[in-house]
């Protein structure tokens, strides 16, 4: 893939992130199950430096990985571009030209791609001439994952990131899995306390001395 197959569809493609400062962290575990690859994948991609976590890089025995959400995403579109079978130098390239790009700008981006070069669209005229030379592409919307990423985060334990760089332990997220089945124990809990009560109410009507006929 060359600068040109990117310059014509990007615009201000060199233009450094400003507004990347990430508030949450998310181990490795993570990052592998909510991007849909294996922790395995991820520790190569990291010792390979082709996808490395932006908030906290392992070093040595240990030390944990810490990623933001931008990471991954682009973790996310990456095991989607190996899917559709672009090979990994082009993958990691597409992967530099996305790291360039603020995670706001990420939120209302496309990724078109012939299998041999990618492309990164960011309006509609723009996906119209890339489709209008007649070319079969395939595409991946950046956007849709960029929320499901976003709402499948929500579920996940993560840590607080301050600007001085210092984390905060691992946090379960309120509403999360975990507080819902807190949450329906507590339920249950309550509907048999009622339950009891009922059948305690309905004992005390009877009157075991008095026949009934």
């Amino acid at each position: 893939m060359s600068s040109d197959d990117i310059m014509i569809v990007q615009g201000e493609l060199f233009s450094f992130p400003d507004d990347d400062q990430p508030t949450r962290g998310y181990r490795g575990t993570v990052a592998s199950k909510v991007a849909g690859i294996t922790y395995r994948q991820l520790d190569y991609w990291a010792r390979k430096q082709i996808v490395e976590p932006s908030i906290k890089a392992s070093h040595g025995s240990g030390s944990r990985r810490l990623y933001s959400f931008k990471d991954v995403l682009i973790l996310a579109v990456s095991k989607r571009l190996l899917d559709a079978g672009v090979n990994l130098q082009n993958v990691t390239i597409a992967i530099g030209y996305l790291m360039q790009r603020s995670t706001t700008q990420l939120e209302h981006t496309t990724i078109l791609s012939d299998g041999e070069h990618v492309r990164e669209c960011r309006d509609g005229d723009r996906i119209g001439d890339v489709l209008g030379n007649g070319t079969a592409v395939f595409g991946i919307s950046v956007t849709a994952l960029w929320h499901g990423i976003e709402q499948r985060l929500e579920y996940e334990p993560h840590v607080d990131v301050f600007p001085d760089g210092t984390v905060t332990a691992s946090r379960m997220p309120s509403g999360g899995p975990f507080e819902e089945l807190a949450q329906a124990r507590m339920r249950k809990k309550l509907e048999l306390r009622h339950e009891e009560r009922s059948a305690h109410n309905d004992m005390g009507d009877y009157d075991p001395f008095l026949v009934h006929v």
